[in-house]
């Protein structure tokens, strides 16, 4: 499938962080729609299949700074924070003018500390934060929510482009963090329920299999709850989106809800389910293993499903 990313300006050079679940197949997709691309990741091995692929592989951060724009997709504040201000680090003290675009969820509070000193540095950070799972990303079908500089937000909009079908402007600041985290409470509370509701349906003889094909062709069916559907039909679980993830989306949004005086009790339950399942050690399974551990927790046997 097509979109306007795939017309796009190669000459444009950019660089990209963090070569995981997400990051490697939004710099794959770059690469393979002509962009001109110099990948780095903390594991050095993780950048072999794309050096393969044509793309240049930079030994370390610091080399990315001649590059006209570099995309972090990274996991926490912390790992922003260590690829960007740590020793070596893109922004340690570099005196360069390139757009920082940062496609993690991460807080507010590090998006304006990451941008304050990317501007030090004569350059600029658009907080850019992606909404849609690695199976999307090879036809570009992402959605990306940015904040910062109008002029920033046009500079990186065409690389943008390539990797999402929708890609909203939100505004200044770090505007488009809480919204990410906004769209991440109610992903996980989809995630909660779907997973309870099909213990329930299991517990009465509802086939999960039939269950599970009716949600996702509903109402509230999405690529999303069809992926997450499809690992709890058949209780084989990836880690695309793990459980100690979402509990520290989760967390940041419950921040969110403490600083606002706003109560959302909903959310707050999801959020004790995530935090039980990776207290049980679980934390680096995927989220949609609640089903399982919902099941237990409730004596209701699941079936396995090819």
């Amino acid at each position: 499938m097509s979109n306007p990313g795939d017309t796009c300006h190669p000459a444009t050079s950019v660089g990209f962080v963090g070569l995981g679940n997400m990051g490697r197949p939004m710099a794959e997709r770059l690469l393979r729609c002509g962009w001109n691309i110099t990948v780095y990741n903390r594991t050095p091995a993780k950048t072999a299949s794309l050096a393969e692929a044509g793309a240049q592989v930079a030994r370390t951060l610091a080399e990315l700074r001649e590059c006209d724009i570099v995309i972090t997709m990274v996991g926490t504040d912390d790992d922003l924070r260590a690829v960007t201000l740590g020793t070596g680090g893109l922004l340690d003290g570099a005196n360069t003018d390139f757009l920082l675009v940062d496609c993690s969820t991460v807080s507010a509070e590090v998006t304006d500390e990451v941008a304050a000193a990317a501007r030090a540095c004569g350059g600029d950070l658009l907080a850019a934060p992606v909404a849609g799972g690695p199976s999307v990303i090879p036809e570009g079908r992402l959605a990306i929510v940015c904040s910062g500089a109008p002029e920033a937000f046009d500079h990186a909009k065409p690389a943008l482009n390539t990797l999402a079908h929708k890609v909203i402007y939100a505004g200044s600041g770090a505007i488009s963090r809480q919204v990410k985290i906004l769209h991440n409470l109610i992903a996980a509370v989809l995630v909660h329920v779907i997973a309870e509701v099909s213990v329930l349906g299991e517990s009465i003889g509802v086939d999960r299999g039939d269950l599970l094909e009716f949600v996702s062709a509903g109402a509230v069916g999405s690529p999303f709850v069809a992926y997450k559907a499809e690992l709890m039909k058949s209780l084989e679980f990836t880690a695309d989106f793990t459980a100690a993830l979402m509990l520290k989306d989760v967390t940041l949004g419950h921040d969110l809800a403490e600083m606002s005086g706003v109560d959302i009790p909903i959310v707050e339950h999801t959020r004790e389910a995530i935090a039980e399942l990776v207290a049980a050690g679980l934390g680096e399974s995927d989220i949609a293993r609640l089903i399982e551990f919902l099941a237990d927790r409730n004596g209701v046997a699941l079936t396995r499903r090819p």
